[in-house]
């Protein structure tokens, strides 16, 4: 999350939506006193500090940062998000969270006390439930019936960082990963700046031909709304279906 008290904008970053990549773009055109939570270096460095004493952190919602800013500054700040395709969205969890584990595996004893105990390490990144869930999940599809992917503040719906509690829309623009460039430059206009976006992730996987029925109870429970919502075409194995009720509070991310 950017809060720019200079420029006057705020940035919702969502999980992961390319929202490092926008941040460390902002960064040299930032203010001494402009707030930066994560993604950069200070910004990740400061964060706890940020979170103790004014209650956010890189992934706070809309909603806390309007909170915490007022409505009164919010509405006169320009405030802007990126989403993504929700099921490319939890593929980079996925693989995200699985990086995690793989590049600090557990040692023989972790090892031992997790397969003869299931007692996880009490350290991170085996804290995340995304984590726990992907390394008990050899594929994507596995991982989306995993119980505990959906407890991972990673997984929430993108909605909920971005709405109030009616879904009622609370930043101004709302920018989408698959058409980053095009929706890019309409953010540095907006601001009057030039801050080349350094993304490069322009993954396509054929998803939504490879998911079981399980996965896909998973998806339509915790992501239909998120396909509405944000204009993203619905998929066969879900159309037709009612808006799910609002799923329970989420743990900690993994990224």
């Amino acid at each position: 999350m950017i809060l720019s008290f200079n420029r006057q904008f705020a940035f919702v970053h969502v999980h992961k939506c390319a929202g490092t990549s926008i941040e460390v773009a902002l960064a040299a055109h930032l203010a001494p006193n402009d707030l930066v939570l994560g993604s950069t270096p200070g910004g990740e460095r400061l964060q706890p500090v940020f979170k103790q004493v004014i209650g956010l952190d890189k992934h706070a919602s809309a909603a806390q940062a309007r909170q915490w800013l007022g409505p009164q500054r919010w509405a006169q700040w320009y405030t802007f998000a990126f989403v993504r395709h929700p099921l490319e969205r939890l593929r980079s969890l996925y693989t995200f969270a699985r990086g995690l584990a793989e590049a600090q595996p557990m040692d023989e004893a972790e090892r031992r006390a997790w397969e003869d105990e299931a007692r996880w390490p009490n350290r991170l990144p085996y804290h995340y439930a995304a984590v726990r869930a992907a390394v008990q999940s050899e594929t994507f599809d596995t991982f989306l019936c995993h119980p505990l992917t959906w407890r991972d503040a990673g997984a929430q719906p993108m909605w909920r960082s971005l709405c109030d509690e009616r879904q009622q829309l609370l930043v101004d623009f709302v920018g989408h990963v698959e058409t980053a460039e095009d929706d890019w430059a309409q953010v540095q206009q907006r601001l009057a700046l030039d801050a080349p976006l350094g993304m490069h992730n322009r993954s396509r996987h054929n998803t939504e031909a490879t998911l079981s029925d399980a996965a896909w109870a998973q998806v339509r429970a915790h992501c239909l709304t998120d396909f509405q919502r944000f204009g993203y075409p619905v998929p066969e194995a879900l159309a037709g279906e009612p808006w799910p009720a609002p799923p329970p509070e989420n743990d900690d991310a993994a990224g």
